[in-house]
C-alpha cells in the first residue's frame, strides 16, 4: 500500500472536521475533553491549520486513511499536533510512515507532545522517533499527567 500525504484544502475542511470528531472521541479515553451535547461534537478550532500551519490527509490511492496536523512555530520549529489513522488501517505502520514523510518535508527542530496517559501513544512515538533519528532525541516527562515530550533536530536526516 503506497501511503501519501495531501494538504487539506479549505473546500475539504468538512471532511477533516468529521475525522477530527472520531479522533477526539478516541482521545477522550485518556483525558477529559468537553463534549457539547447541543451540537453533539467535541470542540476543536481548526482555523490555524488553514492559515500558518498545515493539515494533511493521509491517503492511499484516493482513499482517506486519516489525517495529520503540523504546527509551524516559526524559525524551523515544528510540532505534530495531532495524528489519526482510521481503526481499519491501524497496526499497518501507516502512522510511522506518514510521520517520516512529514519529518522529511519540514526540516528543523521538532517537539512531539504525546497524548497524556497513553502508554500505546508513548511507545509509538519513542519507537518511531528512535528509528528516524537513530536514537538522537531527548525524552522528558512533564506536567500534571507526566506527559512524554520528545525533542530532536532533523536538519541532516533524509529517508527518501
Amino acid at each position: 500500500m503506497k501511503i501519501e500525504v495531501e494538504k487539506v484544502t479549505i473546500s475539504e475542511r468538512d471532511k477533516l472536521e468529521k475525522l477530527l470528531q472520531l479522533y477526539l472521541h478516541d482521545l477522550s479515553l485518556y483525558f477529559p475533553i468537553t463534549f457539547d451535547s447541543n451540537t453533539c461534537e467535541y470542540k476543536y478550532d481548526l482555523n490555524k491549520y488553514f492559515e500558518n500551519n498545515y493539515a494533511y490527509f493521509i491517503k492511499s490511492e484516493n482513499s482517506i486513511l486519516g489525517f495529520i496536523l503540523v504546527d509551524d512555530n516559526l524559525e524551523n520549529n515544528y510540532e505534530i499536533s495531532e495524528i489519526f489513522v482510521l481503526n481499519s488501517y491501524k497496526g499497518k505502520k501507516i502512522g510511522e510512515e506518514v510521520v517520516k514523510i512529514i519529518f522529511d518535508i519540514y526540516k528543523g527542530n521538532w517537539t512531539i507532545k504525546v497524548v497524556p496517559l497513553s502508554p500505546k501513544a508513548e511507545s509509538f512515538w519513542k519507537k518511531t522517533i528512535n528509528n528516524y533519528t537513530n536514537g538522537k532525541f531527548k525524552l522528558e516527562h512533564t506536567g500534571k499527567y507526566n506527559r512524554a515530550e520528545l525533542y530532536f533536530k532533523n536538519n541532516e536526516i533524509n529517508h527518501k
